[in-house]
């Protein structure tokens, strides 16, 4: 049976693979005219032809994107897990359309994995698979819903940082080479692991304690909207900017494969060999001459944007050396740079100096740590725990309506069970002054002085719930429904929050007047 480490990363998806002792990257392969192109990422990316709706996924998407006229009647969607957030943030509706396209994708994915390793088709893909320590609960709903429907035995999740902590004290036990999987037995001294996570749509920092084969999460933040995108981004700027601006006139597929270009060559810049980057106007169908960008010109504007990062990193690892005694001393303390992004050397600069008396470990696989920290961890050779990064809780109404309250459920730094555990579980109980329960959830970074979600605020699930027994628990209900009352006070409601070593959270809502309940998952509307 395949057990596998899937890491659904911004621009690319890899997944590792344990086979007779070993552990490997699989290899994805693409018919091309010159023949079949084999490589370790699968691009998160999606080719829709709009006449028909036919889809392409992966390298075949990005293979067909590359042959194509700026005038194609296409939609070329890279960065599917940028796409996903942005849907399950704004609420609109879209994240079905999103979920689906996400199911083909890893459906496409699971073909590639079979074909790749000539894995039968009735032998299950089981697999961990990794999201963000910043992800919201609607992308962890969404994804792991998503790898099921796809044809995955999803047998767990791990935070992407948790993952390449793994992988890394994985290759400092056993050595670079050998079989993989930390030595049963073995002991050595506990460390502190600072995880610094740039990839192509976000940023994850995270402070991971790892005694032997035991993983625990100490402390977590993020940063949603940082990453190579954006970065690619700021470079085509740059570059329109010295051709005119507003002035050219361009399609989507012609905008994508200028954002193409400015990837190409941002990662250029990672030789150490690159000063300055280019770009052809002419390759594109626009006007004007050749333009070059100075390398330091970009790490200008750049620089700015990796500030926050590096603050927050700080942030957290300030806020674990107040629950874990030893990682005060910088001396102790690893940092390790993981994600394609990392490689900027920029960004190794910036950390090196903002931490000069840890070690800090550049990954020579950035783009692979967090599959194969997952596919360890399928192996079940060592334990992990996380904790919520954010705050979720839901907000209140008090004094008939008056006052707007938020009521903290799961705090920010609060541990999520391990694998096999229970679920954690908070009761509450109140006396409602209402026809209907109107619960509105959501998730915060930070709570502000008047006790209200503050910092980044996502929304998750509005709920209503009627507090008359004598009204269906099934009956459709919306704000009209809802009236200030006390014929109710005297019934108390029962809530009882349930959250999984997923980190997926589920309510029980009871009446214990009519001994009724009813479960709802919370993600988004």
């Amino acid at each position: 049976m395949a057990r596998l480490g899937i890491d659904f990363g911004t621009t690319n998806t890899v997944a590792a693979i344990h086979d007779r002792g070993m552990f490997s990257i699989v290899l994805h392969g693409a018919q091309t005219g010159a023949g079949t192109v084999v490589q370790e990422t699968y691009p998160s990316a999606i080719l829709v032809e709009r006449a028909t709706g036919f889809q392409w996924f992966g390298l075949e998407a990005e293979r067909r994107f590359a042959q194509l006229p700026a005038s194609a009647e296409y939609l070329f969607v890279p960065s599917l897990k940028r796409q996903l957030r942005d849907y399950t943030a704004r609420g609109d509706g879209h994240s079905q359309e999103t979920a689906a396209l996400l199911t083909g994708f890893l459906k496409s994915l699971a073909s590639s994995i079979r074909q790749s390793q000539m894995i039968p088709d009735d032998e299950l893909l089981e697999a961990v698979i990794t999201w963000p320590a910043n992800a919201n609960g609607a992308q962890r709903h969404i994804t792991r819903a998503c790898f099921r429907e796809a044809g995955f035995e999803v047998v767990g999740t791990l935070n992407e940082p948790t993952a390449s902590a793994i992988e890394l004290a994985d290759w400092l036990t056993a050595g670079r080479g050998k079989k993989g999987g930390r030595k049963a037995g073995k002991e050595s001294e506990p460390m502190a692991v600072a995880v610094f996570d740039l990839g192509g749509g976000t940023f994850d920092a995270s402070l991971v304690w790892i005694d032997n084969q035991d993983f625990r999460v100490i402390a977590s933040a993020g940063i949603e909207n940082l990453g190579g995108d954006d970065f690619d981004r700021v470079l085509l700027e740059m570059f329109l900017a010295k051709l005119g601006g507003p002035n050219q006139v361009m399609s989507p597929l012609t905008r994508q494969a200028l954002i193409h270009q400015a990837r190409s060559q941002k990662e250029g810049i990672s030789t150490g060999a690159v000063r300055s980057l280019f770009l052809n106007p002419a390759d594109y169908g626009l006007d004007g001459r050749p333009v070059t960008i100075p390398v330091a010109a970009y790490y200008d504007r750049i620089r700015p944007m990796l500030v926050p990062a590096v603050k927050m990193l700080k942030g957290v690892i300030e806020s674990a050396a107040t629950k874990q005694p030893g990682i005060e001393d910088g001396s102790r303390l690893t940092v390790y740079l993981v994600g394609g992004s990392s490689k900027l050397p920029l960004v190794g600069q910036m950390v090196a100096e903002a931490f000069p008396a840890s070690k800090v470990v550049l990954t020579d696989k950035p783009f692979r740590s967090v599959a194969m920290g997952a596919a360890i961890c399928a192996m079940d050779r060592v334990t992990f725990r996380d904790v919520f990064a954010r705050h979720f809780g839901l907000l209140r109404l008090r004094d008939h309506g008056r006052i707007e309250t938020f009521d903290t459920i799961f705090p920010a730094g609060t541990p999520i069970p391990r694998k096999g555990e229970k679920p954690l579980e908070r009761v509450a109980w109140y006396h409602p002054a209402h026809s209907v329960g109107h619960l509105r959830y959501l998730e915060c970074t930070a709570i502000g002085q008047d006790g209200l979600p503050d910092g980044n605020v996502r929304a998750w699930s509005d709920i209503f719930f009627p507090y008359d027994p004598g009204q269906p628990l099934s009956a459709p209900l919306s704000v009209a429904d809802i009236c200030a009352t006390d014929a109710f006070a005297h019934q108390p409601v029962c809530e009882v929050y349930r959250c999984d070593s997923d980190g997926v959270i589920t309510v029980e809502l009871r009446r214990p007047s009519s001994s009724d309940s009813r479960c709802y998952e919370i993600y988004d509307n």
